[in-house]
């Protein structure tokens, strides 16, 4: 500082200038026992950083070299293959460079040893928003642990040459959280053959059947998966997020108190067999239901080239978080059942499931101990656990195609329904459907015990085929 201090009236006279500081890996990367030359060092790189700035008008550069010699420091501690080509003279034809009027340089960080240079960035990662919109004052030590792998995500990390882009880019996160775009939550699907295979198994396919094995063996010509699995990417996002949590005013929602409540599924496009997939997700409304809090979430799924394949939307009815005043109606743009037309079905079709339903089911992804573990499922209030309820979904949607597709799921486009009451594994479902035009509507209910598991389904197909 003081020799930099000293030369800068004459430098800036000259209007030219070339200063070389000297740090060190130790202050880079740090060393073991050497807190004060570590911190030195590093120092000096913030003092080079802040000197090229005041210096570029008058065309004075400031650049570090960080070398690596052998001196008597080390001629102990490194081995002698090394130690013998730590030279400094190979590392002066840098320094002597970077001194040069040719060099452009200036705030750079060259590291170089043993006939090797390079440069060093100091590089920011894309970071984490913590709060959701502008009038959100606070955010909690358990948000930042629940996005801690996206905060130290490096993998879309860049360098950033001054503090103007710094602040800029903080302030593109306030513009944005002005605006209210900011809440989207973001998450990555990877899935294969195997995966949709094994969520086949776990809605009831079976090799009893020949026409399930298109779902069930991958080299089987025309294999393919059951629509219905494509729930699974908006689901996974609601679980391994705070999504919902984020919409109640406490900030959070524990698992035993959550229940599914309505679902919607579109398939946008054809849906591939494997792949990496990424969903985007926002909460779309939230509902004051007294007993518990309505939370409806929007989620898009994408494949690596951007193309969209699916929209999901959820309604999770979170018990014991209503009554703080919110409203009761839902916003345009929230799905609305359809109830049957009051005539008898038009077909109708009976699952028994197995006692491991949910046990199998569960390897899909949904982890819930509410539907394994009996000791969580009575602190939801059941005397047992319960079946996934996307599970009866699964089974309900099997019975649409078989019926009215031919099981050809390229024929499936969307479906809507209400989870109205828990079906205990080993129970049997009874689908009822009515056909109107392309969408078929149905009811599920439990057999044993007359209760209806999902009421105001529909499934949207683009054409009719015969069942064979």
């Amino acid at each position: 500082f003081k020799c930099t201090q000293a030369a800068w009236p004459y430098m800036r006279k000259q209007n030219y200038g070339r200063i070389i500081m000297t740090s060190s890996n130790s202050g880079i990367y740090g060393n073991f026992g050497q807190a004060n030359y570590s911190a030195a060092k590093m120092g000096l790189v913030g003092l080079a950083n802040t000197v090229a700035i005041e210096g570029q008008k008058n065309n004075i550069h400031c650049n570090v070299i960080i070398p690596t010699a052998a001196s008597r420091m080390t001629e102990d501690i490194l081995p002698d293959i090394l130690f013998n080509e730590l030279k400094p003279h190979l590392i002066a034809p840098v320094v002597v460079y970077l001194c040069h009027e040719s060099c452009k340089d200036n705030g750079s960080y060259i590291e170089s040893a043993a006939g090797w240079a390079t440069k060093l960035n100091i590089v920011r990662g894309k970071g984490c928003v913590l709060r959701t919109s502008i009038d959100q004052t606070n955010t909690t030590p358990e948000y930042v642990q629940s996005v801690w792998a996206k905060i130290t995500d490096m993998t879309d990390a860049k360098h950033l040459d001054t503090i103007g882009q710094a602040s800029g880019s903080l302030l593109e996160v306030l513009e944005k959280l002005k605006e209210g775009k900011f809440g989207e939550y973001e998450d990555t699907f990877k899935f294969s053959n195997k995966d949709l295979i094994l969520y086949a198994l776990g809605i009831g396919a079976s090799v009893k059947n020949e026409n399930d094995l298109k779902f069930l063996y991958e080299n089987h010509p025309e294999f393919s998966a059951i629509p219905s699995y494509f729930v699974l990417p908006g689901l996974m996002l609601c679980m391994t997020t705070d999504i919902v949590g984020s919409a109640l005013p406490s900030g959070k929602a524990h698992l035993s108190n959550i229940l599914h409540g309505e679902q919607y599924l579109e398939i946008c496009d054809d849906i591939p067999t494997s792949g990496t997939l990424t969903t985007i997700g926002k909460v779309f409304d939230v509902m004051d239901k007294g007993s518990g809090a309505l939370v409806v979430t929007n989620t898009d799924t994408y494949d690596e080239s951007g193309r969209l394949l699916v929209k999901n939307q959820s309604s999770t009815f979170i018990v014991g978080a209503g009554n703080f005043g919110g409203k009761k109606t839902p916003i345009k743009g929230v799905i609305p059942i359809v109830n049957p037309p009051n005539r008898s079905p038009d077909a109708t079709c009976h699952y028994k499931t197995s006692e491991d339903q949910a046990a199998l089911y569960r390897l899909s992804g949904d982890l819930n101990p509410l539907h394994i573990d009996p000791d969580f499922a009575a602190l939801g209030g059941f005397k047992t656990p319960i079946l996934h309820g996307l599970c009866s979904l699964g089974f309900s949607v099997r019975a649409v195609l078989a019926q009215y597709a031919n099981n050809n799921a390229s024929l499936f486009k969307a479906v809507k329904l209400r989870f109205s009451a828990p079906v205990i594994p080993g129970q049997t479902l009874k689908i009822d459907m009515w056909k109107e035009g392309k969408r078929v509507l149905f009811t599920t209910t439990v057999v044993e015990t007359g209760t209806k598991a999902i009421i105001g389904g529909y499934v949207d197909l683009k054409d009719i085929a015969a069942k064979l």
